[in-house]
């Protein structure tokens, strides 16, 4: 059997600094400006790559490391955020990825031991429709709403929830209009009820206050943070934002 024979050519070697296997100056010339050429393009590639591609990963100098915060698993109830809790609109609910931290201390508050057992009612003398309600929300802000918002016409009247002494009346400064707020002790539990976005100066409490189940908070508007005409109510039961209607219900006269 004959057998083929392959032969195989070395390729000659090639040495690209040096001017390879010829091709004289002219050659040499031409790879020295291909290499300068090439090195300069990627300097400047490598100075703009930082600001073109910014990369999450960078490394953090020390000090700054030490001031980021740990992350935390969050799981179960928690306290909510302090800077969300007066936001108003009639807007989507929706849960939030991360749990907000604390919430900010009521002031002006009365001994409980100064106050009578009361019982609840709805804030208005018939069923109005509920709008943007307890929870976290999307827009108009990202953030956690600590009421129920019911809308009724301009000038609706808006009734006290329960016996109680005021601690807040007139302007706020947060975003909740003209307002009022009023302490109540609900089954020995300390309870605040608050009326926000209320037509200006539809009413003529004063701090220290007492009022009856009933009586007259104010009028329905618009003033503040507001979207609309409608009255957003919160309740804090021992200083934490609860869902007001259930609560209401529950310990309803």
């Amino acid at each position: 059997m004959n057998t083929q024979q392959v032969y195989l050519t070395p390729m000659p070697s090639f040495d690209f600094l040096s001017g390879g296997t010829g091709g004289g100056a002219r050659h040499r010339r031409a790879r020295r400006s291909f290499i300068a050429t090439a090195t300069a393009a990627l300097s400047v590639a490598g100075l703009m790559s930082p600001v073109v591609f910014p990369t999450p990963f960078a490394p953090v100098p020390g000090a700054a490391a030490a001031e980021l915060p740990a992350q935390q698993l969050v799981s179960g109830p928690a306290a909510f955020e302090a800077a969300g809790l007066d936001a108003i609109g009639a807007v989507e609910v929706q849960a939030a990825p991360v749990a907000p931290q604390r919430v900010n201390a009521e002031q002006g508050l009365v001994d409980p031991s100064r106050l009578t057992d009361t019982k609840l009612r709805y804030p208005f003398d018939q069923t109005m429709p509920l709008t943007d309600g307890f929870g976290y929300r999307t827009v108009p802000v990202e953030q956690f709403h600590d009421a129920q918002d019911i809308a009724a016409a301009n000038g609706t009247p808006i009734r006290i929830i329960g016996d109680g002494v005021v601690v807040e009346a007139g302007w706020a400064n947060d975003g909740c209009g003209f307002s009022l707020k009023v302490q109540h002790l609900v089954d020995g539990q300390d309870l605040t009820s608050r009326y926000c976005h209320m037509e200006g100066e539809s009413h003529a409490y004063q701090v220290g206050d007492r009022v009856r189940i009933g009586d007259e908070a104010g009028r329905v508007g618009n003033t503040g943070m507001s979207f609309g005409a409608h009255l957003h109510l919160a309740l804090r039961l021992n200083g934490e934002p609860i869902d007001p209607l259930p609560f209401i219900e529950a310990n309803a006269q």
